[in-house]
């Protein structure tokens, strides 16, 4: 009752207005962080600019960030009356910036005492944020696994997956998660006077089609950044999509199980550097980072004005 307070307080009027502007400046102090330790490498490199790629970058950013909105919009209005597109993009452009603090938890609290104030129970709003989630991790998965026909993986780096236990430990209950019948038994146990249409495949299998088009999308924001920086052939676009996928889905399989705090930065200077310089695949990770960073505070900004 103490919390449910708290959060109606905090977030309401112009406390909301300077909650978000306070998330605002966190993404701001991360990209300065990461400038100003990985400065060495950046101010040494001798860079071979390409500006055109940078637009084409933030332009499949734009569409990656809307396509993530719009998912997260057809999940709550499939299981809560809560069908304001408006209002849906607002409240997940805001958890998204809650993220910099580190900890799941804020990610999905804030969305919590946001929906709460619309009629939307926290509990709710806490399994649709796991089904999110689960359907991110599953859809990254099984992009992954079509990719890896047409990527050819180093030797010590399939050794190096075999390592990644914590993410087939977390597979089975994400599977398990998106299964129809599951997801209508859990719903009517968690709002048993809430009647909703039942659940089939084909509402699972949209859902992880429309996370497999934004998985395939952000890897473009990654080819885009790497483009940037050092010429890389289209045909080279597979792997990128591999590697996308990978770097992504141990971060969040890191998210859920210890800390998620600059893994995705990390795989991915390691998987690029089957492509490009080791030097240069660090510089594209940092840029990526700052990338969706970007997005996420221009996310935030929207939020305030929505």
């Amino acid at each position: 009752m103490v919390f449910d307070q708290a959060g109606g307080y905090l977030f309401s009027g112009w406390r909301g207005r300077i909650v978000t502007l306070f998330f605002l400046l966190i993404s701001l102090a991360v990209v300065v962080m990461v400038i100003f330790t990985n400065w060495t490498t950046i101010s040494t490199y001798e860079w071979q600019v390409r500006p055109v790629w940078i637009g084409y970058g933030l332009f499949f950013l734009a569409i990656d960030l809307f396509l993530g909105a719009l998912a997260w919009h057809l999940i709550v209005i499939r299981f809560t009356e809560h069908k304001s597109l408006r209002q849906n993009v607002k409240f997940w452009n805001f958890s998204n910036l809650a993220r910099r603090i580190p900890g799941t938890i804020w990610y999905i609290s804030s969305r919590a005492v946001l929906y709460e104030r619309h009629g939307v129970s926290k509990a709710t709003t806490i399994v649709l944020s796991g089904l999110e989630m689960a359907l991110i991790l599953v859809s990254g998965i099984v992009i992954f696994i079509i990719i890896l026909p047409f990527w050819a993986l180093p030797d010590d780096l399939v050794d190096g997956l075999g390592n990644l236990w914590f993410i087939l430990i977390l597979l089975p209950p994400c599977l398990l998660l998106v299964h129809p019948r599951v997801l209508d038994r859990l719903w009517r146990k968690l709002s048993p006077l809430t009647t909703i249409q039942k659940l089939h495949w084909r509402d699972t299998i949209g859902w992880l089609f429309l996370y497999l088009v934004i998985w395939a999308i952000g890897a473009l924001t990654l080819f885009s950044a790497v483009n940037f920086v050092h010429p890389l052939p289209i045909q080279q676009l597979a792997p990128i999509i591999g590697m996308w996928a990978l770097a992504s889905t141990i971060s969040l399989a890191g998210a859920l199980t210890f800390t998620s705090f600059g893994v995705r930065e990390i795989s991915l200077t390691l998987l690029l550097a089957q492509l490009i310089p080791a030097p240069i695949a660090l510089i594209v990770a940092i840029i990526v980072r700052i990338f969706w960073l970007a997005g996420e505070w221009v996310g935030g900004v929207l939020s305030l004005l929505l």
